[in-house]
């Protein structure tokens, strides 16, 4: 995984959704964010000015103190800082600011229960490139290839992978966190991520029908056997997740956007898929749904 360089800014950002909010802020709620912008307060540098002042009544000191700090904080690339003020649902406003510099991440695991089960592979999609890592081989090489991000980016990984990550190699995940599984359900998406790609018409080709169950037979096949063909398929499967979550977020970012009065200009464009090198096989999938019942 490439080093990234220190914050400075993404040239992918135009004018992002940060800078015109204001309801990270200490007692600045989204009703109080939305009287700013109707007034003309509708970016950070305009708190300074004359119209700022007037928008902001005898709240003028205090927004602007924590201001000075919010350029401080993002001058330093701490998405953290963002997301652990800004309101439940909310951290999709980090995106447009942070994309380049957002890793997505998806496990796969034995089972569900932490101290039972373990995770199996790892999927990391950021830097321009996708990488894997698989227990026994070189799943410790994640811990230190995450830390070059500054956001992270799940689905539902705030009740199940990030907390996995974080007990299974005894670190903490201290960045800005971006859960798709909230994000979507704001603008009518709810179920797991296939179904929500299928509602989106995402196709997955010869990985159709597989899941997080699959990748578990995968797992054990690949154990029992020692096939090759099961673990370049279950890589493959945990690969494209993290693919389709980068599709996700920009769909999400643009449409939450597009409710607010900075949608012109400043929508996320969509990028080419990345390439994997793993390829899943179709004929060891059916036979296993064969063999499992599961056809």
């Amino acid at each position: 995984m490439p080093v990234l360089p220190l914050y400075a800014g993404s040239g992918s950002r135009k004018d992002a959704m940060l800078k015109h909010t204001f309801c990270h802020i200490p007692r600045i709620g989204a009703t109080t964010e939305q009287r700013y912008w109707d007034k003309g307060l509708k970016h950070w540098d305009i708190a300074a000015s004359s119209i700022g002042e007037a928008a902001l009544g005898g709240k003028t000191a205090w927004v602007r103190q924590h201001l000075d700090e919010s350029h401080e904080r993002l001058e330093t690339g701490d998405a953290h800082w963002f997301d652990s003020r800004l309101p439940s649902g909310e951290s999709w406003r980090l995106f447009g600011e942070f994309r380049d510099r957002v890793a997505y991440v998806d496990i796969e695991t034995t089972g569900l229960t932490y101290g039972e089960d373990h995770i199996t592979t790892i999927a990391l999609s950021g830097a321009g490139e996708v990488k894997t890592y698989v227990y026994g081989d070189n799943l410790d090489e994640f811990q230190d290839d995450i830390r070059a991000f500054d956001v992270i980016s799940t689905y539902n990984g705030k009740c199940f992978d990030v907390p996995f990550i974080e007990r299974s190699f005894g670190i903490r995940l201290d960045m800005g966190h971006i859960d798709l599984r909230y994000v979507l359900k704001k603008i009518g998406f709810s179920g797991g991520l296939k179904s929500i790609e299928k509602q989106m018409g995402i196709g997955r080709d010869d990985l159709e029908g597989v899941d997080g169950y699959f990748a578990v037979i995968l797992w054990h096949e690949y154990q029992n056997t020692g096939n090759p063909a099961a673990l370049e398929t279950l890589l493959a499967y945990n690969a494209a997740d993290v693919i389709s979550l980068e599709s996700l977020m920009v769909h999400a970012y643009n449409t939450l956007l597009d409710e607010t009065p900075f949608a012109d200009g400043n929508r996320q464009e969509e990028r080419p898929a990345l390439t994997v090198s793993h390829e899943p096989d179709r004929k060891l999938v059916d036979k296993l749904m064969v063999r499992h019942g599961l056809f």
